[in-house]
Order: C-alpha cells, then structure tokens, then sequence
C-alpha cells in the first residue's frame, strides 16, 4: 500500500504541476517531508492525507490506494460476450470511473475496439448488461480511428459546424482552438487537401470542443509529427472527465495513464493501476510484455 501511495502522490502531484516545494507550502510541510513521503521512507498522518486529498482533487481511497469510489463510476460493462463470425468479446467485466485515464491495450482483433463500440452504443452485446451513468449526448466524446470528416469544408468551417452542433460556438473559441492545435494556416484549406497528420489533428480538435465526463479515443496520434504529438498529450493531461485510450505509446502510458487494461483473445487479461505496476519497479512496457505472452 505505501508504494502504491508513493506512486500515487508523485504522479498526482506532476499532474497539478507542484513542485515538491509548492506542494510542502501548501501543506505548511518542509520540502524534505514531501520527498519522504514519495520516496516510501516515511507517510503522512490522517489529517495531512486528508488536505493532500483535497489539493490534488481526489478521494482519500484514490490517493492511498489507486481505488475509485462507487459513487463516481460512470460506465459498467457485466458479462459481456459478442460474437460475429467468431467470438470478439468473452464475458467482458470492466467499470469506468470520472477520474481514470484508462490505457486500452491489446493486440489487433483483441476486441479493443467492440468493447469502446459497446460503451459508445454502436454494438449491441449478445448477453450481459452495459450501465452508463452519463447522458450519451452531452457527456460522451468519441476519437473513432477513422477520421470521420466532410471532406468538402475548410478547417475552419467544419469546426465552425462541430461547435455549433455541441453548442460550443462562438467565433473566437473556434479560432483559438484552431490556432492551439496549429492548424491557423491550414484553416481556409479544405479537409481533401489536408495531409493524413493534419486531418487527424482537425478530427482530435473536434473530440475536444465540448467537456465531456468520458471521452474515448481510438489510436489518437496516427499519422502524427512528433511535436504535434507532443503538443496533443500536453493538452490532454489538462482535460477533465474520464479519458479512455487505445495506444501502444508506451512513454506516455507511463506518465499520463492511470490504468491499463490489457484484452487478449477476447477477454480482459489484466486490469491493473500504473501506480501499482511502478511500485513493483516496472514500466509499463515492461508489465505489457510479460502480461501479453
């Protein structure tokens, strides 16, 4: 548990971009007690986990152990089986909670993508019960790996359209997102004439007009530069609500996600917090590789 929690706080305090020094202020702590305490070498009482719950914006049960509340969860997957030619997914038991940054792993044809279908409402399970604790329409938003554009409109236009549909719109919110996701050249130019990168960034864009208590995203990097990549986990971790991801990015699996859930063959192989796999000093990649053979 103390591993789990050192974890825990290292990684929730680089999220709310603390330093240890900012964080032992607000704590009225020196410096020396925060590094302790993330190093394992000594713990917080009862009453400075109670304030350190409420500067990182979690539950106590979160920040100590990586466990959720019931009271947030916001999607519930029971028993889940679906098949088309042959079975995809296997009696599938998976719940979403409002603060997980969940990293969905698998091999290709694993089921990674019926099981976002299944939450989204695209695929209906032949047996078990799917539980959505959120308004589809309002708190859901969907990255498909397909970048679903009209080809026909200019960058600009298109966002124009999105934001309007989300009730999002307002002239200088879309030219700042435009210009935040450093499309400003391209936002006279229509999406046929964009590269593969930039179509994706358009399509990434439109994902993250709205707040959403669950936004899922399929592959969200492909076809990518590096820096637009870069730019793109950047403004991710700043984004509320429930994130889950299909992504083999392992370097940032192992600095934005809070669990990974790993499908093989169909089923869930292993569920487990990133906090919990670098307590056991391993990196994600390194947890993937063992638990996938």
């Amino acid at each position: 548990m103390k591993n789990v929690f050192r974890s825990q706080l290292s990684s929730l305090r680089q999220k709310k971009n603390l330093s240890q020094e900012a964080l032992a202020q607000k704590l009225y702590v020196s410096r020396q007690s925060i590094s302790k305490w993330e190093h394992g070498d000594s713990e917080p009482d009862i009453a400075k986990l109670i304030s350190l719950s409420e500067i990182l914006a979690v539950n106590l049960d979160f920040l100590i152990s990586g466990q959720q509340s019931h009271d947030d969860l916001i999607v519930q997957l029971q028993h889940i089986s679906k098949k088309f030619k042959q079975a995809v997914l296997k009696d599938i038991n998976l719940t979403v909670y409002g603060r997980d940054r969940i990293a969905l792993l698998g091999a290709n044809g694993s089921g990674k993508t019926t099981i976002v279908n299944t939450i989204v409402g695209l695929v209906t399970p032949d047996s078990g019960k799917v539980s959505r604790f959120l308004d589809p329409h309002e708190d859901l938003s969907v990255l498909t790996q397909e970048n679903m554009l009209i080809e026909s409109l200019q960058v600009q236009e298109h966002v124009m359209l999105s934001a309007k549909i989300q009730n999002q719109f307002s002239p200088a919110f879309v030219t700042e997102m435009i210009a935040k996701f450093g499309l400003g050249e391209q936002a006279r130019v229509t999406i046929s004439q964009l590269s593969g990168g930039q179509r994706r960034k358009v399509a990434l864009l439109i994902s993250l007009l709205k707040p959403s208590k669950l936004l899922i995203l399929d592959e969200p990097t492909v076809g990518m530069d590096l820096e637009s990549i870069d730019f793109f986990w950047h403004y991710l971790d700043h984004v509320g609500g429930s994130v889950m991801t299909i992504t083999h990015d392992f370097n940032q699996i192992d600095q934005y996600f809070t669990r990974v859930v790993l499908l093989k063959d169909g089923v869930i192989a292993a569920d487990e917090s990133v906090a919990t796999i670098h307590s056991n000093n391993q990196t994600i990649e390194q947890w993937y590789r063992l638990a996938n053979q």
